[in-house]
Formats: structure tokens, C-alpha cells, sequence
């Protein structure tokens, strides 16, 4: 009896290990694909170019490795130099893929997945060295994606934390890592992030310091019917301090920055938001703020932003020069944009204030284009016609002295040798101010409120009014003068 069951025992677990390793084997062949479509993902994106790709595909496990190259393009116009070879930069990868369907099972994890993917890089021995004098025997950055069977997957990218100094030099660092978890569809058409960096500082010995701290980032999109990525995104910084003691000596202190934007689909059309808040901002022991930004993009066509994207994509994978770049995407407007202004775009910064320590700034406007035909860019007289525009702004007297003195200041008394007295320009800096507020107020192009200075203009059907009055365009006064005699 007792061999039969140890038998009977011994072939459940063989028939268990072949199913397993059949499964395995299944699951192997199906996460190539998987991670083929994934290479292929990054291919097409336009910041790199693969230098090399290979899939080593085994029974339990396989082994990815590829290099890729930052495109060039992107950083041409800032380190090339003439005479001299353009620097290029390299990072070689390999993804260590464990086969479902049990892949994380050693690790006391039952779930099953396609595939468990572990990334680790290469770096030249320079670059190994100079980060291990911060990172030490630490891996700089480890990433883990685990595939679910229909491709979903989530990504799992952590920095560990380092406490750096230099005794001779007085140069410290310290960064408190960085945890990163990105979730995405199969098919890219869906991405969530979210990333945190508890802090970073530094100082440098009688040179400065400065301090991250509380830094966030998060996503959330899908693409739209339109093929264009549609949904949230935010940012915010808790504190940043800066201390610049070398030169023009500076001192920051940034409280509670936030960003937060939205892409949403209507219909055919894009509707985009964008709004910034800080609650404080010291500049030498200034205070500004709290100060808020929102702008707006309203009723842009889908598909043509979709096809710009496109396009935009393949001319940065081009090695052209500057003149043929500008070129390239002046033909790309006129033979892709023109849906972009024949369906009522908007754009709109519907509020913008800042409390500065002389007052607050104000500023509200917008610009529509109503019913234009592709004609009407050979008619200048036509477009300004359909166009539909408003501002209105309102700014304390004092910060636009302060901003004349501050720039009369660096024309004049910028040079070490200058003899000239701050105190000097300074008066004459707000005798020219005086002067220029008083003739633009006669002439009605300000208004003049006590210590606030404001105006307000309009553009609609091709009239233009200023602070309540019609002012005549170019073209109105042409019509006006009286016709020639013989």
C-alpha cells in the first residue's frame, strides 16, 4: 500500500514538474513576443537609437541585452562644436526574464504572471567608478517589471539613497532615493506613474548649498479615440532652498510649487489645461507669492494633433541641421496644420497673479480664430478679422520702476572700473518711468489708478478697442486718406 501511494505521489509530481515545464516553455515563447513588442515600443521613440538588440530565449529563463544610444539630434545644437566630434552617449541593458507561470514562486509569491523581468545595466569603467564613489557596492538603480498573461504589466524602478563627502574639497551630497512604479497596458495605450524623491542637497565649501525636498511626480493617461494621449498629470516640490555665495550672491527659498495639468477628448476635438501654484518664493529675504497661473487650449483638432505628434517623431530621428529643421517643420504647418485654425482654436491664460512685497500682479487673456479658410493666409486684412482676442493686466508702479532700475543698473554700473552711484541711477531710473507713465496715460494707453497701472484691450471683428476706445488699425487709416488728384 505504502508504494503505492509513494508511486502514485512520485507521478503527481512528475506530471506536475512536465506541466510546469511545459508551461514555462509556452509561457517563454509568448513573453518574447511580449518583450519584442516592448523593444519595438522603444525604437520608435525619438530621444534613442538601438545599437544593437539580441533575445537569447531558454526554457525557464531568457536574456535580453541592448544597447541604446541618446539621440544625438536632440543635443546636437548644444555640444557640437566645429573641428570637434560630437560627444555621443551609451547605455547598455540586459533584461534578466524569468517564465511564467509561477515566476516569483522562490520568492514566497504565488501569483502567476507571464513573466517576470529583472533590468540590470552596464556601464563604461569611467562611469562605474565615478559612481560607485557615490552609490558604493549599491546598484545606482534596479528595475522589476512583471508581465500579466494579457501584456499589462507593472514596472517597479527604485535609486537607493547615498550620503556623500569630500573632507578636502567641503563638497557634500546627500539624496534620499528615488521609488518609481509604472503601470501600463500591453498595447502602450495606457500609462500610470508615480515617482517620489524624498530630498537631495549639496554644498560646496564657501561656493553655496542647496536643498530638494518633498518632490512628486504622477500620470495617469490613455489614449483617446483621436490617437492622442488624454488625462492627468502633476508635479510638486515641497520646499527648494539656494544659497549662491560666489559672484552675485543669491539666496531662494520656494514653497509648496505645484503643477497640475489635464488633456481631455471632446468629440473630434483636444481641450488642454494647465495651472501652477506656489504659495512662496523668498528672493534675498524678499517675499513674493502666493502666485497662480492657468492657461488654457481649447478646440484643437485630434487627429491633426495626432498626425503633428507623427510627424514630429520621425523628423527627430533625421540627422537634419538647424536650416533644414526649420524648414522641414514650416512645411509640416502648411501641409498638416491647417485643421489645427479652420476649426475655432482657442488659447486663453485665465488668470495669472502675483503678490509681489510693492503690490500684485494681474493679468487675464485669451485668442480665438473663428471661421478661418485656408485663403485668408494670403490676406492678412481677412485673418486679423476672424480674429478674437482680449487682454487685460493690471501692475503696480512700483516693480515697474524697480525692473527699469534693475536693468539701468546692469547697462550701467555693471562693469567693476564703473564709478557711477546706484543711488544715481536710481533717480534717474524713476524720472524716466514718471516721465513714460504720464505720456502713455495722455495718450490713453494705460490707465493710471494711484499706485496701479492698467489697461485693457479687445480684437473682435477686426476692431480694436483700448480702455473703452476704438483705436483705428493700419489698414482703417489707409481708407480714411483722402484719394490722390492729379
Amino acid at each position: 500500500m505504502k508504494r503505492k501511494v509513494i508511486a502514485g505521489s512520485a507521478l503527481g509530481l512528475i506530471v506536475l514538474a512536465t506541466g510546469y515545464l511545459g508551461g514555462s516553455y509556452y509561457a517563454g515563447q509568448a513573453v518574447e513576443q511580449t518583450m519584442l513588442k516592448q523593444h519595438e515600443w522603444i525604437s520608435k521613440l525619438p530621444y534613442f537609437i538601438v545599437k544593437s538588440h539580441s533575445y537569447q530565449r531558454n526554457w525557464l529563463s531568457s536574456t535580453e541585452v541592448t544597447t541604446l544610444q541618446v539621440n544625438p539630434e536632440l543635443y546636437r545644437f548644444l555640444l557640437e562644436k566645429e573641428g570637434e566630434k560630437l560627444q555621443t552617449f551609451e547605455v547598455t541593458y540586459t533584461n534578466h526574464i524569468q517564465h511564467g507561470p509561477l515566476p516569483l514562486l522562490l520568492r514566497f509569491n504565488p501569483l502567476p504572471y507571464k513573466a517576470v523581468v529583472s533590468t540590470e545595466f552596464k556601464y563604461s569603467a569611467d562611469t562605474e567608478k565615478f559612481l560607485a564613489k557615490f552609490f558604493g557596492e549599491q546598484k545606482p538603480i534596479t528595475i522589476e517589471n512583471r508581465i500579466a498573461f494579457n501584456d499589462d504589466g507593472v514596472m517597479k524602478i527604485n535609486v537607493p539613497s547615498f550620503d556623500y563627502e569630500e573632507a578636502l574639497s567641503g563638497v557634500k551630497a546627500k539624496w534620499q532615493g528615488l521609488d518609481a512604479t509604472l503601470s501600463y497596458g500591453g498595447d502602450f495605450n495606457r500609462v500610470q506613474f508615480e515617482a517620489s524623491v524624498p530630498g537631495l542637497s549639496g554644498q560646496a565649501k564657501e561656493k553655496g548649498s542647496f536643498a530638494l525636498q518633498g518632490l512628486s511626480v504622477s500620470l495617469n493617461q490613455s489614449k483617446g479615440a483621436n490617437g492622442i494621449m488624454i488625462g492627468t498629470n502633476t508635479a510638486k516640490v515641497a520646499q527648494f532652498d539656494l544659497d549662491m555665495r560666489e559672484g552675485n550672491p543669491l539666496k531662494l527659498k520656494l514653497e509648496n510649487l505645484v503643477y497640475q495639468g489635464k488633456v481631455n477628448e471632446d468629440g473630434q476635438f483636444i481641450n488642454g489645461s494647465a495651472q501652477l501654484d506656489l504659495s512662496k518664493l523668498l528672493l534675498n529675504d524678499k517675499p513674493y507669492g502666493p502666485a497662480v497661473m492657468i492657461a488654457e487650449a481649447n478646440h484643437l483638432h485630434g487627429k491633426t494633433l495626432a498626425k503633428i505628434s507623427d510627424e514630429i517623431t520621425l523628423l527627430q530621428k533625421q540627422k537634419l541641421n538647424r536650416e533644414q529643421l526649420t524648414e522641414a517643420l514650416s512645411k509640416l504647418a502648411k501641409e498638416h496644420g491647417l485643421p489645427l485654425l479652420q476649426n475655432d482654436p482657442e488659447f486663453a491664460i485665465k488668470k495669472l497673479e502675483v503678490k509681489l512685497p510693492d503690490g500684485k500682479i494681474h493679468f487675464a487673456g485669451s485668442v480665438g480664430l473663428k471661421g478661418f479658410v485656408e485663403a485668408d493666409l494670403d490676406k492678412p486684412v481677412s485673418l486679423v478679422s476672424k480674429l478674437d482676442a482680449q487682454a487685460d493686466f493690471a501692475i503696480p508702479r512700483k516693480v515697474v520702476e524697480t525692473l527699469v532700475m534693475w536693468q539701468a543698473r546692469n547697462m550701467f554700473a555693471g562693469a567693476e572700473e564703473s564709478q557711477i552711484n546706484h543711488e544715481d541711477i536710481d533717480f534717474l531710473a524713476s524720472q524716466f518711468v514718471e516721465g513714460q507713465i504720464n505720456k502713455l496715460s495722455d495718450q490713453n494707453l494705460i490707465r493710471v489708478e494711484g499706485d496701479l497701472l492698467s489697461a485693457k484691450a479687445s480684437l473682435k471683428g477686426g476692431k480694436f478697442i483700448l480702455n473703452d476706445i476704438a483705436v483705428p488699425l493700419p489698414w482703417d487709416q489707409e481708407q480714411d486718406l483722402p484719394a490722390a488728384t492729379e
